[in-house]
């Protein structure tokens, strides 16, 4: 069928036309079966005819049938050619019009399937925007939210560093208002008078303190004698066996002993009623309460407890506060001695940088003299705290002695339990908290040529964070020496180095000292420099008509000139004459002993230096490598912060903390040195003693209260006080 499909119309017409006219071929069924709408029919049999009769002749109708015959047949055929094309026509139209409708359902399906396909791509399309379009609002989502975290982490910080700010800001307040209030009862005399009268008392507290000692002992001695058949102890004076005689004794021993140290016992009391109790106020309560209970057992000798009075404790808490005012007027008098061999002293500050919001232990001219021996007099830490500890023992101490008193049923015995509770509410390691510290370490730095304010001071310097070092801290006087020059042809050695001097020593540079004296040594003469001008790097500056440039490699490096690299451990300073390499200057900076062990010391002591040095030699690079420190050790700010760090007026309304008399790193470190010691053995002394006396009170409060009165005789108590200076004794020499 696909082949007959193909056959050309015309081709088929014109085979048509030649097939012969017989009955023998059916246009119809042809062209039927040509077109493939129906099976061709079977052709008809032929129909043979009969042989004709012989026919008689006729005249007319003869002739008329046979004139007839020839017209018929030329029209039958045409009429038959004419339908067989008509047909022929129509099948074609119709085959034409059933190819037309099968392209037009081809087309039509494959429009479908392009349609399908276009729709399927832009679902696929659209799933795949929504799917881009989800990761990126949830991509921008986190963004927002990470940034949001950021923005609020910044916040917080912003917050809290104004906060710390405020805080400090708020502390320095406290302390200027504090300072100001106490300046008032504060009266100055000349330092060299008060260290005389300050050495002049430490020597009198040291005699009359050893004589309160003996009397100590010997209270002691009659308080163990009785218990102890291997102590001789004359039956007279035996408490047991004659307790008036006994009891007399010891009160007569701890009259003599408050005569002997009047001025310590009048001070407890006069510090009380002035609305400054002092450590010393509960001394002077302890001996009271000793003396009532002498009286006490003298006149109620039937009341119970113990038999013995505390005497010999109350006399060695007086002697420890004779020990402890004694070891603070030799300190005094060692820092009055320090001010008085000073000149020129610097003073050392802890001051509060708000521009890098932390404090740093400066050195600065000391502004006014009197302001030290303000801090001297002033009182101090320990002073302080008293004010809060004595009220607070002294009350409880009165609170459960009538608590333990009252409750066995004898109000007489108060006596007993306030000079028991007592005894304990001061130990000795708290009463020497302070005295011997401060000795040890005014002592020290003496030495070393300096001299500390006291404790709280300490405290001050021990809260610095950073330490600022100057180029003479750094590098005294002759540590750093020229090696060599380098000259490279453009002008002479004499040249090369007048305008290096010239450059350097007009900076204001410790460095400019050192080349001038070796230029005026070698050549006898020196150059002026003008428009000097310190830049990142080097220095720069006009000599004769000559533009001058001395600086380090990196500042080569920036202005595009050539060096050569220079050997590691060398320090090279290249001289460039107007925008040409002049001259290398290879100089070397010796570290000395006493400024290795300062800054080892500052390594030991967790503390950061900050450079405040002109010298662009000089960087934290380079200090680290030659003092072998570790990296971020130290710090340089800018050329503005330098001179912003070098203004003289930089720590000037801050209280001096202590005083140096010599140059160098190896004072000022041992200034921190000190400090931090003094303030840590204080501190620990104090919380040790604060420890001691609460659970002392509280252990003979429960005793007393289970009318357990062999648990507390006068041994015990001793014991006590003695165990807990221990670690008080200890921690004092430390600050040796």
């Amino acid at each position: 069928m696909d082949r007959k499909d193909d056959m050309d119309l015309e081709s088929l017409k014109n085979m048509l036309s030649d097939v012969p006219d017989t009955d023998e071929f059916d246009l119809d069924s042809i062209i039927a079966e040509v077109s493939g709408q129906a099976p061709a029919k079977a052709a008809e049999p032929k129909i043979t005819a009969e042989p004709e009769k012989p026919v008689e002749p006729q005249p007319a109708p003869a002739a008329e049938t046979k004139a007839e015959e020839p017209k018929t047949a030329p029209r039958n055929k045409k009429d038959k050619t004419a339908k067989k094309a008509a047909e022929t026509a129509a099948a074609a139209a119709e085959h034409e019009s059933v190819e037309e409708a099968r392209e037009a359902r081809i087309a039509a399906r494959e429009q479908k399937m392009e349609e399908r396909e276009r729709r399927t791509a832009q679902k696929i399309a659209e799933r795949q925007a929504r799917r881009e379009a989800k990761l990126a609002e949830k991509e921008a989502a986190e963004k927002a939210a990470e940034q949001q975290e950021i923005v609020e982490e910044a916040a917080a910080e912003e917050a809290s560093r104004k906060a710390s700010i405020s805080r400090k800001q708020a502390r320095a307040a406290r302390i200027a208002a504090d300072q100001a209030e106490e300046e008032e009862d504060i009266k100055l005399v000349d330092p060299e008078t008060a260290m005389h009268a300050a050495r002049r008392r430490s020597g009198i507290l040291s005699f009359r303190s050893l004589l309160v000692l003996i009397l100590a002992a010997a209270a002691a001695y009659l308080s163990f004698a009785p218990s102890f058949e291997a102590l001789p102890l004359p039956v007279v004076l035996d408490i047991l066996q004659n307790p008036t005689i006994g009891i007399g004794a010891l009160a007569a021993l701890q009259i003599l002993a408050l005569l002997i140290g009047i001025d310590v016992f009048g001070n407890g009391f006069s510090s009380l009623l002035h609305g400054r109790p002092a450590r010393g106020t509960l001394v002077s309560f302890a001996a009271l309460a000793s003396l009532l209970h002498c009286a006490s057992l003298l006149v109620f000798p039937d009341q119970g407890g113990v038999a013995v009075p505390y005497t010999a404790v109350s006399i060695l808490l007086l002697y420890a506060e004779m020990r402890e005012a004694r070891g603070r007027s030799l300190a005094q008098a060692r820092s009055y001695r320090a001010v008085c061999e000073a000149e020129q002293p610097l003073a050392v500050y802890s001051h509060y940088d708000s521009e890098i919001d932390a404090c740093n232990a400066v050195k600065c001219p000391l502004y006014d003299a009197s302001s030290f021996l303000t801090e001297i007099e002033r009182p101090d830490t320990v002073d302080r705290f008293s004010l809060i500890y004595t009220p607070i023992a002294l009350a409880l101490a009165i609170i459960l002695s009538l608590v333990a008193s009252f409750n066995c049923g004898e109000p007489v015995r108060f006596f007993w339990a306030f000079s028991a509770i007592l005894s304990v509410s001061a130990p000795v390691g708290l009463l020497c908290a302070f005295g011997a510290s401060y000795k040890n370490t005014a002592s020290r730095l003496l030495r070393s040529g300096a001299a500390i304010a006291g404790a709280r001071q300490a405290n001050l310097l021990r809260g610095t964070e950073k330490v600022m070092l100057l180029e003479n801290d750094l590098f005294p006087t002759g540590s750093i020496e020229l090696e060599a020059i380098d000259n490279l042809g453009r002008i002479t050695d004499e040249q090369i180095l007048g305008c290096a001097a010239a450059l350097t020593e007009s900076a204001g540079l410790e460095l400019g000292r050192v080349l001038t004296d070796i230029t005026k040594e070698r050549f006898g003469i020196t150059f002026t420099a003008r428009d000097v001008r310190l830049v990142e790097g080097g220095v720069t500056g006009a000599v004769g008509t000559s533009r001058i440039v001395l600086g380090t490699a990196a500042l080569m490096v920036k202005m595009g000139i050539p060096i050569e690299s220079g050997h590691k451990g060398q320090i090279n300073m290249y001289l460039v004459v107007d925008n040409a390499l002049a001259g290398v200057l290879t100089m070397r900076y010796q570290t000395t002993k006493n400024t290795y062990k300062a800054m080892r010391l500052m390594r030991r002591m967790h503390m950061n230096a900050v450079l405040a040095v002109r010298d662009f030699n000089i960087s934290p690079a380079m200090i680290e490598e030659e003092f072998d420190l570790r990296r971020g050790f130290a710090d340089q700010p800018d050329p503005a912060g330098v001179d912003r760090l070098l203004n003289p007026n930089y720590a000037k309304g801050d209280a001096p903390a202590a005083i140096l008399t010599r140059e160098g790193a190896g004072p000022f470190m041992q200034v921190l040195r000190g400090a931090d010691k003094l303030a840590g053995a204080v501190r620990s002394a104090l919380t040790l003693g604060t420890f001691a006396g609460l659970l002392g009170m509280l252990i003979v409060f429960y005793l007393l209260y289970q009318n357990a009165a062999d648990a507390l005789p006068v041994m015990n108590i001793l014991l006590y006080q003695l165990i807990w200076y221990i670690p008080v004794f200890i921690i004092t020499q430390q600050t040796r």
